[in-house]
């Protein structure tokens, strides 16, 4: 099986726009209602805000793809870019998702080691992500690559506000 990690362009943002809201139906539909998870494709996955996001030089943006096929996706923030402001030491991993048949395996540890070796390149030497309160594999699994909880947040999904945590990890 053939894996590449691919720099996505604006040219790939329909493909963007189907993979980030089908790994976030996949992961999220047994906690939030048809209508919150509508709301919230429209607000932060309609085709004007990813293409926005798309050409911010501070965020960068990746398939990972197995087979030629699309089976994940990843977000990094640097600076101005970032969700919330952590300074010129951190590089955000804003999103990692994967179909669910395609979690495992190896494949997020390669999208985290991608993120350090971006963030280096940038001269950061730490990278920030928030992780939901009630994903305890996902806190798991970052708490596994080097990860430890230094806060948290509140953000919405629809109308429901959520608790993520904030992990960080030294470079």
């Amino acid at each position: 099986m053939m894996r590449q990690i691919e720099e996505i362009n604006i040219e790939d943002v329909k493909a963007l726009q189907k993979i980030a809201i089908d790994t976030f139906y996949e992961t999220f539909k047994p906690y939030y209602t048809e209508e919150n998870l509508q709301k919230f494709f429209e607000d932060a996955y309609n085709i004007e805000k990813l293409k926005t996001e798309l050409n911010n030089p501070e965020s960068f943006h990746y398939f990972f793809k197995e087979n030629n096929e699309i089976v994940g996706y990843t977000k990094f923030n640097i600076d101005n870019a970032q969700t919330e402001p952590h300074g010129e030491d951190y590089l955000e991993v804003q999103r990692i998702y994967f179909y669910q048949t395609h979690q495992g395996g190896g494949r997020g540890k390669e999208l985290i080691s991608l993120a350090v070796e971006k963030a280096k390149s940038f001269g950061k030497s730490k990278i920030w992500l928030g992780v939901w309160e009630h994903n305890p594999n996902a806190i798991q699994f970052y708490k596994s690559r080097g990860f430890v909880q230094t806060g948290q947040h509140e953000f919405y999904t629809g109308d429901v506000v959520d608790r993520d945590i904030i992990m960080e990890k030294e470079l």
